[in-house]
């Protein structure tokens, strides 16, 4: 500490002449610096990583190592420090050199006592003024990921209550819904997409079913089977999401519509409501009917008891390369492990496995297909 109470600055002299580096050392010394010397880059380097420095000067010719290598040394470890290059050169090519290469000043040597002091004066400033504004850019950096954050968590509780609203006239559970998202961001990620792009299907995934909200009750919530007509209005909610959630500027949303619209769609062409097959239908609905199956399949609902997961997995094998795109079946399982920890993390309420009752399946399945639920 200065006199004053404020913390003494550290300079470190790199030098491979004794004399300089004593003369500078006692300059600066007498200026309430305190000084740490070293003969060569290497020398210099365990400096650096053994205690804080506040500037370096530095000749630029030294065997073993220039002052040059040490300054792009000190720009990639330590950015915020300054650094002063010293030589006994005179041509204007090693001064452009060395500021080019990023030193803060340049001096000839001999240089004066007068002249030093006014560049370590400067150079500490301006390690000041990067410091101050490092922080600075990151404070701002840190608040704006924690609004990123509080507008995208907004964002997802805003979907998540608009999709249960919807899911209260339907058989589905709350945990359903999240599961379906936590499931699709499981097989998305692992079937190589991008973390951006696993963050949204992890968020549009939840809305798949907000067509049925124009489906009517006495279909929707029919305690039994339902006949050929009733069954094709009941499909009809893909048609009825896409057009709920068409023509946004949200990325979100826009994936949330192909999910909606394509999720009943079938590899083979035999789904629904457009007969697409294969690599036509969107990946994120491929993906969403995978998953959606199994969870619905592997749950309790209402209508029936959840089924076993070896039953379940054997059906959906079955229909490897039918109904579900055979590529991503095979990752599916390959990451069962993270879909059953997902699924302990979001399990449905208690009452939702007690208030089952026995209730006819859907009487029309669509042909070969794995159903998801009475309806589906």
């Amino acid at each position: 500490m200065t006199a004053g109470g404020q913390p003494q600055s550290t300079i470190l002299v790199v030098d491979d002449e004794a004399p300089v580096r004593n003369l500078l050392a006692t300059w600066l010394t007498a200026k309430k610096f305190r000084v740490v010397r070293a003969d060569c880059v290497t020398a210099a380097k365990r400096c650096l990583e053994s205690e804080p420095i506040d500037l370096i000067t530095a000749d630029i010719n030294m065997p073993g190592g220039t002052g040059i290598d040490l300054l792009k040394h000190v720009l990639a470890t330590q950015p915020d420090l300054p650094v002063l290059m010293l030589t006994g050169n005179r041509d204007t090519e090693s001064a452009i050199s060395a500021l080019n290469a990023g030193a803060f000043g340049y001096l000839l040597k001999p240089a004066r006592q007068d002249e030093l002091l006014a560049q370590v004066n400067h150079g500490l400033e301006l390690r000041r003024l990067r410091i101050e504004r490092r922080r600075y850019t990151e404070g701002l950096e840190h608040r704006v990921r924690e609004q990123t954050v509080e507008i995208r968590q907004a964002h997802e509780e805003t979907i998540h209550r608009l999709v249960h609203a919807a899911a209260t006239r339907d058989v589905e559970t709350g945990a359903h819904i999240v599961r379906t998202g936590a499931f699709s961001e499981i097989l998305a990620r692992a079937a190589g997409w991008s973390p951006a792009e696993v963050e949204r299907i992890r968020m549009a995934a939840p809305m798949h079913d907000i067509g049925k909200i124009g489906v009517p009750d006495a279909i929707l919530r029919k305690p039994a089977g339902l006949t050929p007509e009733e069954y094709d209005v009941m499909k009809q909610h893909t048609v009825i999401g896409g057009r709920l959630l068409a023509g946004s500027n949200s990325s979100i949303l826009t994936l949330a519509r192909e999910i909606a619209l394509a999720h009943h769609e079938r590899w083979d062409g035999k789904g629904y409501p457009s007969g697409i097959a294969g690599e036509a239908i969107p990946e994120a609905a491929r993906i969403l009917s995978i998953v959606d199956v199994y969870d619905a399949l592997t749950s309790d609902r209402p209508y029936r008891r959840a089924m076993k997961e070896e039953v379940v997995l054997k059906m959906m094998l079955a229909e490897q390369g039918r109904q579900f795109d055979p590529v991503l079946l095979t990752t599916f399982f390959s990451v069962l492990d993270q879909i059953h920890q997902a699924a302990g993390n979001h399990p449905d309420a208690p009452e939702n496995a007690e208030n089952w009752r026995d209730l006819t399946i859907c009487s029309v399945p669509f042909a070969g297909s794995v159903n998801a639920g009475r309806s589906e």
